[in-house]
């Protein structure tokens, strides 16, 4: 039997990291869609290590990357990805 994808009473959200993925390769800005293999594999890393409180800021930090037009070298993955929120 599976088990169900929505249950109304909790306070959190369930995504497929290939979903996830999808939704990235929609979006990305065209040079920077070989970045993505980087962020699921960052993203995977912190859930399966625990830190899971700290995908979904991962998760927006990517997305805010990928999704940035500006070229690649004004700005890294791994900056957005390391930011403490201090900038």
């Amino acid at each position: 039997m599976n088990k169900p994808l929505h249950h109304p009473n909790e306070q959190h959200f369930l995504v497929r990291w290939s979903d996830l993925e999808i939704a990235w390769r929609m979006l990305a800005a065209p040079e920077k869609t070989m970045h993505i293999r980087d962020a699921l594999s960052a993203s995977k890393t912190l859930h399966q290590s625990g830190e899971a409180e700290r995908v979904i800021f991962t998760i927006i930090a990517a997305t805010a990357f990928l999704t940035d037009d500006r070229p690649a070298s004004l700005a890294t993955l791994d900056d957005f990805l390391s930011s403490d929120g201090s900038a």
